[in-house]
C-alpha cells in the first residue's frame, strides 16, 4: 500500500483527531487573513480620513483698522484683487486639488421678499450675493453650519444658478428649479438707516434655484436685511459678472486653495509666497489643516497598534500550531516504529505524514477563505462603515454622494492573499519536518523496544 493510501486511510479513521487539526488550521488560518486585511484596511482608510480632512489655504485682501473722527474704529479692504492667472501659476506649483474663487455682492428681486432685519424698508430690500465656483467648499458648507436641504450645489460648470435659505424659499414660495430675475445693488448706511446706492437698475439676471439650505445656528445679530444669515445668496460665478458686480477672471473677494493631504500644506504654501506677482503688502495667506494635526498622532499610532496586533496574532498562531503538530508526531511513534520495520522507508513514513497534514490543511484553508468573506463583511458593516469619510473629491463636491457607494476598505489583493496562504502551508511543511527529525533518527528496534 502505497503512503498516499495510508494517508487517506488515517484521515477517515482518526476522525477526532483530523477534526482538531482542521479546526486549528482553520481558526489560525481565519485569524491571520482577516488581521491582514483589517490592517490593510485601517491603513487605506487612515489615508482617506486624511485626504477627507484635507487642508487649505486662503489668499485675502488685508484690511486696515483706523479711529475715526468720533473714537469709533473703521476697518478698511484694500482694493485689490487676484487674477485667474495667478490663480492659474498657483494650481501649477502641483499638489493642489481645487480652487475656489469668490466674489461678493448684492441684488434685489422683484420676485423676492427678504426677510426683514434692522432697519427694514423697500430700498434696503437687498440680500448678499457670494459668487463662487464650489459651494459645497464654502466655510459655513464645510463647517456644517449650514446643509445643502433641496436641489444641487453649485460647481464651476453652472451658470445662472443660486442656493436660498429655506426660510427665504419658504416665505416667497420659491422651490428647486423655480427662475427669479436678480438686478445689481449696493448697501450703504445713510442717514442712520441703510439704504441702495445704486437707484437706477440697469443690469439683471435670470438664474434658477439650484438648491435650498438650511442654517443649523441661530442669527442673534443685529444687522440689516443683507446681512442677514438667511438672506445670503449662494450663485455660481457668473451671475454676479452678469449683474456688472464683477469682472470675469477677477477676484476681489477671497480665493481659497484645497490640498487633500495636509503633509503637503506647508511646503505648497512656501511655494505660493515666492510668488512675485501677488503684492504681499496688501494680501494675506491663512492656512487651515482642518484638525488633521490634532489627529495625527492618533491615526499613527492606531497603524502601529494594528501592526503589533498582528505580529502577535501571528507568533501565537505559529507557536500554538507548531506545539501541536510536534505533540501530534511525537504521539505516532509507534506506529513510526511499525512502519519502518515492516520495510517501509523514511521518506514515505514522511511524505503519509506531510501528505495527511496538507490534505486537511488545504480544506481548512478553502473553508478559511469563504469564511474569511463573511467575518470582513460583518466587519466592514459594522465597524468601517460607521468610519467611512467624505472624501474630497469631485463626486462628493457635485452632491453625488449616493454614487460614491461604501468603501468596505477590507479587501486583499490575490498575490497577497495567495502568499498569505502559501506562507501557513509553509510553516506547516517546516513544523512537521522539524518535529519528525526525532523521531526518524530512532532506529525500528530501538522504538519496538520503547513499546514493550
Amino acid at each position: 500500500m502505497n503512503f498516499g493510501k495510508r494517508a487517506i486511510l488515517y484521515i477517515s479513521r482518526k476522525r477526532e483527531k483530523t477534526a482538531g487539526l482542521f479546526l486549528l488550521v482553520l481558526v489560525v488560518s481565519i485569524f491571520l487573513i482577516s488581521g491582514f486585511e483589517v490592517m490593510e484596511a485601517a491603513g487605506h482608510l487612515s489615508g482617506d480620513i486624511r485626504t477627507s480632512l484635507g487642508a487649505a489655504f486662503y489668499i485675502r485682501a488685508s484690511v486696515s483698522v483706523s479711529t475715526a473722527g468720533n473714537g469709533e474704529m473703521q476697518v478698511q479692504s484694500n482694493d485689490t484683487y487676484i487674477t485667474q492667472a495667478v490663480i492659474d501659476r498657483i494650481m501649477g506649483l502641483g499638489g493642489i486639488e481645487f480652487c475656489n474663487p469668490i466674489n461678493y455682492g448684492f441684488a434685489k428681486s422683484e420676485d423676492i421678499q427678504f426677510i426683514p432685519g434692522d432697519k427694514h424698508n423697500a430700498d434696503n430690500n437687498m440680500g448678499r450675493v457670494t459668487a463662487l465656483g464650489y459651494s459645497a467648499l464654502a466655510p459655513a458648507f464645510s463647517d456644517e453650519t449650514v446643509t445643502l436641504l433641496k436641489g444641487d450645489p453649485i460647481t464651476p460648470s453652472d451658470s445662472g444658478k443660486i442656493l436660498i435659505s429655506d426660510q427665504l424659499a419658504e416665505a416667497n414660495h420659491l422651490s428647486v428649479g423655480d427662475t427669479v430675475t436678480l438686478t445689481h445693488a449696493k448697501l450703504v448706511e445713510r442717514d442712520g438707516g441703510y439704504a441702495d446706492e445704486i437707484p437706477v437698475k440697469t443690469a439683471f439676471a435670470e438664474v434658477a434655484v439650484s438648491g435650498i439650505y438650511r442654517i443649523h445656528t441661530e442669527d442673534t445679530a443685529v444687522s440689516p436685511t443683507a446681512g442677514q444669515a438667511c438672506n445670503e445668496i449662494y450663485a455660481s460665478l457668473d451671475v454676479l459678472e452678469t449683474l456688472k458686480e464683477s469682472e470675469a477672471g477677477v477676484y476681489t473677494g477671497e480665493v481659497d486653495f484645497y490640498i487633500t493631504d495636509p503633509a503637503d500644506l506647508e511646503p505648497i504654501t512656501r511655494n505660493v509666497q515666492l510668488i512675485s506677482d501677488i503684492d504681499w503688502t496688501t494680501h494675506f495667506i491663512r492656512t487651515n489643516d482642518f484638525r488633521f494635526s490634532k489627529i495625527e498622532e492618533q491615526l499613527s499610532s492606531l497603524a502601529d497598534l494594528m501592526k503589533i496586533l498582528l505580529v502577535c496574532v501571528s507568533v501565537v498562531s505559529a507557536v500554538i500550531l507548531t506545539l501541536i503538530l510536534s505533540m501530534r508526531m511525537h504521539g505516532r511513534v509507534p506506529e513510526v516504529g511499525m512502519l519502518l520495520s515492516a520495510g517501509i522507508s523514511k521518506g514515505q513514513v514522511l511524505g503519509q505524514f506531510l501528505l495527511e497534514v496538507l490534505l486537511v490543511a488545504a480544506a481548512a484553508l478553502l473553508l478559511s477563505h469563504i469564511a474569511v468573506s463573511g467575518v470582513t463583511r460583518v466587519i466592514a458593516e459594522n465597524v468601517f462603515r460607521e468610519m467611512q469619510p467624505h472624501l474630497l473629491n469631485e463626486q462628493v463636491l457635485s452632491g453625488d454622494t449616493d454614487g460614491a457607494g461604501f468603501v468596505s476598505y477590507l479587501h486583499l489583493g490575490a498575490a497577497l492573499t495567495a502568499a498569505l496562504y502559501a506562507a501557513q502551508i509553509l510553516v506547516i511543511v517546516l513544523t512537521i519536518l522539524a518535529s519528525s527529525v526525532t523521531v526518524m533518527r530512532i532506529k525500528p528496534k530501538e522504538i519496538l523496544s520503547k513499546m514493550s
